[in-house]
């Protein structure tokens, strides 16, 4: 299979906030036979179940939510495509100096064959890669862990829960997840009128485009959630595709929320303030707007276990704003 062209790896950006990235609760599992013993461990996964046999050495991951699941276990994949760093052509902030040691694969050669070149004993494959024919093919080389749902994107703690079991760090794993809960519980502490106040996370796309989370469930709204926060109704009653809107900016009234998350496309960030109304919405006259760049957003919208606890610090200054 060929790699996405540009084009396409632009098109990955734009999921963030155009459809790809509804979430639902994962369908994860295993048997109780513990990885690193050389009995099978077996994850079901949107594409069927996937058995492990004993704890992969050699792993590559393709794509930076898996990506960041791996390098949060503590475990440096042998070959990676870290899609936040292709679309904003820099390293997430949030990446650890150990990837250096790990082969950044060609995002416009085979994936395949890059892949099997590795001779990993375990693949994980984002969504956006891994569409059925590409999951097979990987399969062939490795067993592969593509998304636990059918959503585009997997949970990030369920990710983590499921790498967890089948690296045989399952202690790991659950403190990981417990080290992003306190720091939500911190924020939470500090910002108690956070509760019943609403957020809007959204994406000026280009100066005609304005992309809207409308869907409470989707995985990029859990931590704001967790935080005791919800999208505005009159957004989730818009009709959406895949919980994103398109919203045409003379339509900005209706980003009614305390809280606004203003991710932009490069060098829109002074026409999102521009456009007509921006004055006058709530979160800007309570001063609980943040801008988000192309990379700030998708850490947002891919959420990680190394992306959450960065963006979450990014945030906090907003967090304190929008309680009042």
């Amino acid at each position: 299979m060929t790699v996405r062209t540009t084009r396409a790896w632009r098109r990955v950006a734009v999921a963030a906030l155009t459809g790809a990235l509804a979430f639902g609760i994962a369908a994860c599992g295993s048997t109780d036979d513990v990885a690193g013993s050389g009995e099978p461990v077996t994850i079901t996964h949107a594409r069927g179940e996937t058995t492990v046999n004993g704890t992969p050495a050699k792993i590559v991951a393709l794509g930076n939510q898996w990506l960041d699941t791996s390098l949060a276990l503590g475990v440096v994949p042998v070959g990676y495509i870290d899609n936040v760093a292709a679309v904003s052509k820099s390293t997430p902030p949030w990446t650890p100096d150990s990837l250096s040691s790990a082969t950044a694969l060609n995002t416009t050669g085979s994936i395949s064959e890059q892949v099997a070149a590795l001779e990993p004993d375990l693949i994980l494959a984002d969504p956006f890669i891994a569409d059925q024919k590409t999951y097979d093919d990987l399969s062939k080389i490795a067993p592969t862990l593509p998304a636990l749902t059918a959503d585009a994107v997997t949970p990030w703690q369920d990710q983590v829960t499921a790498l967890g079991k089948v690296l045989d760090k399952e202690s790991e794993a659950s403190a990981v997840i417990a080290s992003v809960d306190d720091k939500i519980a911190a924020i939470t502490a500090a910002n108690p009128g956070l509760q019943g106040k609403t957020f809007a996370s959204t994406w000026l796309a280009s100066p005609a485009q304005l992309m809207v989370l409308t869907d409470p469930n989707d995985g990029s709204a859990k931590v704001f959630t967790q935080l005791g926060m919800s999208i505005p109704a009159n957004l989730t009653a818009l009709p959406a595709t895949q919980g994103r809107l398109a919203l045409s900016p003379e339509r900005l009234d209706e980003l009614t929320a305390d809280l606004l998350l203003a991710g932009y496309s490069p060098g829109l960030d002074e026409k999102y303030r521009q456009l007509p109304g921006y004055n006058d919405l709530p979160s800007v006259q309570k001063g609980s707007v943040v801008f988000l760049t192309t990379q700030e957003i998708s850490a947002v919208n891919q959420p990680s276990a190394l992306s959450v606890p960065y963006i979450l610090d990014k945030l906090e200054p907003a967090f304190a704003a929008a309680a009042k």
